[in-house]
């Protein structure tokens, strides 16, 4: 560590190679180190290394003092790799965080990545001498455009986190202006939809009964072209409920008649929101609703399993007939899993398991739970 010497506030600016966080600086074969994590910047005279925790702790290492170095890759156990340099004695009179000291490398060892780019822009560095061209011969054989020089050590870690923070800030305000445009899009979609349904309604003997079926086929691939709202229904939520329930039962009760006779209450959740477009519902209101279903004389109902999993199903398909279908599948096949009857009705794994289970409770079917996983059989002892 006595190669390494504290940085001097006010040096003259230099070009910034590469710079990489996260870095920690080891003496030797060393386990323990006061300089744990950093930022590593690497010019063309030096490495100037920041304390991640203190920056104003900073340390520099001259590229005149390296003999050589190596790069070793990352292990399994970590997300970086490390770069060992074999460095010289000290120059006298150097001020550095130790006098002395009994090893001739130090280890650099990057905890992120990074290693591989650092590694390469130091070696070529050092192989081309790049501290020996002095500010000042640089500028008199023609000095650089003042945007490719930056400034390093704290000043140009924070000028790049402003830069980047100025980026990242005009992107979502672009992002967030770009979404209210789409939604008032969205609005006046909604609100177009209306008008040319009521127009529909009113010209009913004028436009035929195909016409009118396309027209509304392209309104329902939009959403529901008129969804519920709470702020219809002030002050009156069984109102407000019952209203969602017959929205749910219009979009959903097609799809649970084709595909199995029940839906899990998640699915529920999401077809009838991604259905609504904007106007979106949450968890508690799409619950309440389907508990209203009962109330409307609707042909779908909320249901619970004994395991308390919530479906929305027909009401023709009752507990009886739910089990006498899912016999009739066991039977069929001698032997069933979940994921079978799930295929087979298209339905999701976790309601087939479900139906497998009430018929089990029903003595209708048994189970064999072994290495080949659960499967269930036709109760033979029944017969």
């Amino acid at each position: 560590m006595n190669r390494l010497t504290w940085y001097t506030p006010g040096e003259s600016t230099e070009e910034l190679l590469c710079q990489a966080g996260h870095v920690g600086i080891y003496e030797g074969d060393l386990k323990q180190t006061q300089f744990e994590q950093g930022t590593v910047s690497l010019t063309m005279q030096r490495i100037i290394w920041a304390d991640s925790s203190d920056p104003d702790r900073r340390l520099v290492l001259h590229h005149s003092l390296v003999i050589s170095m190596e790069k070793h890759h990352k292990s399994m156990f970590s997300k970086g790799g490390k770069v060992v340099v074999r460095l010289e004695k000290p120059k006298p009179g150097s001020v550095g965080p130790v006098n002395s000291s009994q090893y001739d490398t130090i280890r650099l060892v990057f905890r992120h990545g990074g290693e591989d780019d650092f590694f390469k822009k130091y070696e070529d560095a050092v192989r081309r001498k790049t501290w020996q061209r002095s500010s000042s011969g640089s500028s008199s054989s023609g000095s650089r455009a003042s945007s490719n020089l930056r400034s390093v050590g704290i000043s140009g870690i924070e000028r790049r986190l402003a830069e980047n923070h100025q980026k990242t800030h005009e992107t979502i305000t672009q992002a967030f202006d770009d979404m209210s445009k789409l939604m008032e899009t969205a609005r006046e979609m909604v609100a177009i939809s209306k008008s040319i349904s009521e127009k529909v309604r009113s010209r009913k003997g004028e436009i035929s009964e195909d016409e009118t079926v396309q027209f509304k086929s392209y309104l329902l691939s939009l959403g529901v072209s008129d969804p519920v709202t709470k702020s219809t229904f002030v002050g009156s939520d069984s109102e407000y409920f019952q209203s969602l329930a017959k929205e749910i039962t219009d979009v959903l009760y097609q799809h649970i008649k084709e595909n199995g006779g029940m839906c899990a209450l998640p699915e529920v959740y999401c077809r009838i929101n991604r259905a609504r477009g904007m106007e979106l519902l949450s968890p508690e209101d799409v619950m309440n609703a389907c508990g209203a279903l009962s109330r409307i004389n609707s042909p779908l109902e909320l249901h619970r399993f004994p395991s308390g999993v919530l479906v929305v199903q027909l009401k023709s398909a009752s507990m009886e007939s739910t089990v006498a279908q899912t016999l009739e599948f066991v039977s069929k096949l001698e032997r069933a899993s979940a994921n079978e009857l799930a295929e087979s009705l298209g339905i999701t794994v976790i309601l087939a398991r479900e139906r497998l289970l009430a018929a089990e409770e029903s003595g209708q079917i048994c189970r064999d739970d072994s290495i080949e996983g659960l499967l269930f059989y036709p109760n033979r002892f029944m017969d």
